[in-house]
């Protein structure tokens, strides 16, 4: 994926409604975490526990970068449901 140097990046993974899990970010050196996207609303009929997550951002300069996020438990943070690998190349 691709981002502006300067600018908050979205990153393709987002906050669900609260279920114990959530998103957490091993970023390489130089790659900070940027204050999280609104939350949008839940679909109808599924507003039970509130709206669904933001997006997750960071922020870095220009450069290539490999970000890994974890979907776990805060007491479990080396079980995680789901792991995604993000390249980013940020101009």
């Amino acid at each position: 994926m691709r981002g502006q140097a300067g600018t908050a990046i979205d990153l393709p993974v987002a906050d669900g409604p609260a279920t114990g899990y959530s998103w957490v970010l091993d970023l390489p050196p130089g790659v900070t975490r940027a204050p999280d996207g609104p939350r949008t609303p839940a679909p109808p009929g599924q507003e039970l526990g509130g709206g669904s997550g933001g997006a997750l951002r960071v922020a870095a300069p220009a450069g290539r970068y490999h970000i890994v996020a974890r979907l776990a438990r805060p007491w479990q943070p080396d079980a995680p449901i789901a792991t995604r690998e993000i390249d980013l190349i940020v101009e």
